[in-house]
């Protein structure tokens, strides 16, 4: 009984990735893999987070369901002397030109995590912050290589409250995460 499971599990993954080539093999499709220059502005800010001076790098994986809709992954570095942030943001994006080359244009939420490195007269340590935000973007897609500007207005609780434990007070601060990408359509 093993042995038919078996076989016939091998028939269904072999059938599909027989499939999964044929298609290939007549079109790419609309997967992209690309780097980001990335810079977090969190502005008025304690000192152990950046400024727009400040750029870091990044890595991003990208699938549009449709020429309407898409999906987008971003993990990125913040790294200088004095400030260290590490962080992903997801991002969903409806808008027009997602799948197919030319003109892109697109908007929607987005959710982040940064890992900031912390640093007080009393030591450093690592601090999670976290929230929704609203980005906003637009590129163009020629051939399989596709060029994107986009900026994403953060949620500043978590910066604020951080802020206030720093003894900065006052305005709320505008946090913005910034990319300029390059990326591969497979």
């Amino acid at each position: 009984m093993k042995a038919i499971i078996v076989g016939i599990g091998s028939s269904l993954l072999l059938s599909t990735f027989s499939a999964t080539a044929a298609a290939a093999d007549s079109e790419p499709t609309n997967f992209r893999v690309g780097v980001t220059s990335t810079a977090l502005d969190v502005s008025p800010s304690a000192p152990s987070f950046p400024d727009s001076s400040q750029r870091g790098f990044g890595l991003y994986a990208e699938f549009p369901q449709s020429n309407h809709a898409a999906s987008r992954f971003i993990w990125y570095r913040i790294h200088d002397d004095d400030q260290d942030v590490t962080g992903f943001e997801t991002q969903l994006m409806w808008g027009w030109g997602l799948a197919q080359p030319g003109f892109r244009l697109y908007t929607g939420p987005a959710w982040h995590r940064d890992k900031v490195l912390i640093q007080r007269t009393a030591g450093s340590h690592t601090g999670i912050f976290n929230g929704w935000g609203w980005q906003i973007g637009t590129g163009y897609q020629l051939g399989p290589v596709i060029l994107d500007v986009a900026a994403t207005f953060r949620d500043d609780q978590d910066y604020r409250n951080e802020n206030r434990r720093a003894g900065i007070s006052g305005e709320r601060p505008n946090v913005w995460l910034t990319n300029a990408m390059i990326s591969y359509r497979f």
